[in-house]
């Protein structure tokens, strides 16, 4: 089940993103793990339009999280949110990735945005794969990011959004 993402699912969240970094899957640049305190400030700053969500299981475990986020502080770019993602390491592979995916592109309508981005490096297949379906290829940054001293190319998708229909429309 989604719901809102609180202060107190910071350390699940840290848990879950810190997973990312590990050797072979390629879905973060950051070389230091999250901390607790720079979630909690994180959240802070995740509230409507950019908010964030997490996924529990019956157990009440967080299984997953997944974000809005800000495409650019240009003014011209305010309709346009970038969307994240992240699962528990032992629950990938199970749909979960998708699921997330309509939430957040429900979510991002129903907030008004009018496209929403999807980024991924070139070496993270089940990222890229996950998103065939609801977003199309739009740009290769190559040698975008440099991680433990290797270069990589940031793969980017986009998707336009239906915006919701007024009550006097």
């Amino acid at each position: 089940m989604f719901r809102r993402a609180a202060y107190a699912d910071a350390h699940d969240m840290v848990k879950i993103y810190n997973q990312a970094m590990k050797p072979g899957v390629f879905a973060i640049s950051q070389i230091a793990p999250d901390t607790h305190r720079e979630r909690v400030a994180w959240l802070r700053e995740h509230q409507d339009p950019y908010p964030a969500f997490v996924y529990e299981i019956e157990n009440g475990t967080v299984i997953g999280w997944c974000s809005l986020s800000i495409f650019s502080v240009r003014p011209e770019y305010t309709d346009i949110a970038e969307m994240s993602r992240y699962i528990d390491e032992n629950h990938r592979g199970r749909g979960l990735g998708k699921l997330m995916l309509a939430h957040l592109v429900e979510k991002a309508s129903n907030l008004g945005f009018r496209l929403l981005v999807s980024r991924a490096y070139e070496r993270n297949m089940r990222s890229i794969k996950s998103v065939d379906s609801f977003f199309r290829p739009v740009a290769v940054l190559h040698e975008a990011a440099c991680i433990h001293g290797e270069w990589h190319n940031d793969v980017w998708r986009w998707r336009k959004l239906q915006r919701p229909q007024s009550a006097s429309a």
